[in-house]
């Protein structure tokens, strides 16, 4: 329930933020934009792009998981998969209720993206959804192997919102926000639903009987 508590008052905190850009947010993406090269612009692409992993470990985990019956990795890709869908979700429900534009949409004549792209800016979803992954594959395999290099990954696509120009730093910040609470959630809920269901047998523990005449 502790997760849950969490959960919610992340997503009841949402609305508090000042959909206008603020002073902080405005000068954080101008001094970005005054240190980008050729080079650097197409490595923060990259690493905007990999959000296509978010959705593809989760279904892969699970799938791998449920061929082979193994309960961890299908435990482990129904904590992610939850943790998708939840911060997706709500990053699309406070995107349309807060319809904060781009930054580039807001400050046209200073603030210049690497690439447009579609839709509102609060929160960031390539954040939201890459921290929700990230967080629950973390809980589910507390290894330092897996927690840094997902975090890693995490914090690259964060990073490469603001580099890119599409995204204010608070719009980062709260996708890191939903992302961690969900990932939390999912890992919460993937566990009860472990504990709820039938443990069936494994099939070594099953000793032959010999009946001798």
């Amino acid at each position: 329930m502790r997760h849950i508590g969490i959960f919610l008052l992340t997503v009841a905190f949402i609305p508090c933020f000042n959909v206008e850009a603020q002073g902080i947010d405005y000068n954080i993406l101008c001094g970005l934009q005054q240190v980008r090269t050729p080079a650097m612009n197409t490595i923060m692409e990259w690493t905007s792009n990999s959000l296509v992993l978010a959705p593809a470990m989760p279904a892969g985990l699970l799938v791998t998981g449920l061929k082979s019956d193994d309960a961890k990795l299908t435990q482990v890709g129904t904590a992610t998969g939850i943790a998708f869908v939840t911060a997706a979700a709500i990053t699309e429900g406070v995107k349309f209720t807060v319809r904060r534009p781009r930054p580039y949409k807001g400050y046209p004549d200073d603030l210049i993206p690497v690439k447009t792209t579609l839709g509102y800016s609060f929160p960031s979803g390539h954040t939201s959804l890459t921290f929700s992954v990230a967080t629950s594959l973390s809980l589910s395999c507390p290894k330092w192997y897996v927690i840094a290099p997902s975090m890693l990954w995490a914090s690259g696509v964060a990073f490469s919102r603001l580099y890119l120009g599409v995204h204010y730093p608070s719009d980062v910040l709260t996708g890191m926000l939903v992302g961690t609470a969900s990932g939390l959630f999912g890992y919460w809920l993937s566990k009860r639903l472990q504990e709820d269901s039938p443990i069936p047998t494994p099939k070594m523990m099953t000793m032959p009987i010999v009946i001798k005449f």
